[in-house]
């Protein structure tokens, strides 16, 4: 086997946002590359001038593939196209345009590649793409477990099909594999995320308790009650990370709750991180991310928190 392999990370929601998904490719692309590997990573992006001057890149590769990977061995990250709206539901986009799988294509064809990693390869989505377009080995790696109406009551013969092209297959969490193996029966070796230990910031003032807003909605106003219920007299304060703002408080917490759209910002300094999902849009990464900054995490009983 050859010692320094050729690796593509294709992931399914913009760069630029806060998702398990695609922090977990970039974490992995980057111990791949520290390893030796040439890494590039896929996926698109809200930010136009990186589109440009990835697709700038890759018309140029064309007489030149080498090209396409860092010289430096870094991970090389291309913004394959724009996603300029998401869903209501988090963690789901609409279906990539034209000009994202074009762009896909264009990549998996021009590089010499060993492997694909595709992860969350439900279409239609930038990974579905990559699976269909790769002419490597390919690796799917599947994170949330939340069940897929559509692909897996709908279209699970199509599913079925097509996740055949995967050659191996990994799960985040075991919950994650129990989800999968109901409806696409195979070997789903687990793959955990990983912790990067920070140094604990600390700072003056009362307790900090900190939020995200990637669960259902249902869990921010579980966390909301909450908050009402705790004893006036006691010093603490509230950060919630949210990209569409929160319902409006009662007096008692106007003063106490801050909202802020930087998840990194919400989670400095953090004593204690709340996830409160009721199982219908869990975010594992959010407890992932509080025991990282050192905080305690009050989570929800729920099979993939427990675990």
């Amino acid at each position: 086997m050859a010692d320094r392999f050729a690796i593509a990370q294709v992931a399914p929601h913009p760069l630029e946002d806060a998702n398990d998904v695609g922090r977990f490719a970039a974490e992995v692309s980057r111990e791949l590359a520290g390893r030796g590997h040439r890494v590039l990573l896929l996926a698109p992006s809200r930010s136009p001038k990186l589109v440009r001057e990835s697709r700038k890149l890759i018309r140029a590769a064309r007489d030149r593939p080498e090209t396409l990977f860092d010289p430096n061995g870094d991970v090389r990250v291309l913004g394959v196209g724009e996603l300029l709206f998401a869903s209501r539901r988090k963690g789901v986009n609409p279906a990539p345009p034209v000009d994202i799988a074009r762009t896909i294509e264009q990549v998996l064809t021009v590089a010499p590649l060993d492997f694909v990693h595709v992860h969350e390869p439900w279409a239609p989505s930038a990974s579905s793409v990559a699976l269909r377009h790769s002419r490597a080995l390919n690796v799917g790696s599947f994170h949330h477990p939340v069940e897929r109406v559509l692909s897996t009551q709908v279209a699970r013969r199509f599913v079925e099909l097509f996740f055949g092209r995967l050659d191996a297959r990994t799960a985040s969490y075991e919950a994650t594999a129990e989800l999968l193996n109901r409806y696409f029966p195979a070997k789903y070796q687990l793959l955990r995320p990983g912790v990067a230990l920070q140094e604990r910031v600390t700072r003056p003032g009362p307790l900090r308790i900190a939020y995200s807003d990637r669960e259902e909605r249902a869990a921010l106003r579980l966390f909301l009650r909450a908050l009402r219920r705790l004893p006036e007299d006691l010093e603490w304060e509230a950060v919630v990370y949210s990209k569409t703002g929160i319902p409006t408080l009662r007096s008692s917490l106007r003063h106490r709750v801050h909202v802020v759209d930087d998840e990194s910002e919400a989670f400095a300094g953090a004593d204690v991180v709340v996830a409160a999902s009721l199982g219908q849009d869990t975010a594992p990464g959010v407890l992932m991310r509080a025991l990282e900054a050192g905080a305690v995490p009050l989570a929800a009983r729920v099979p993939v928190y427990e675990e």
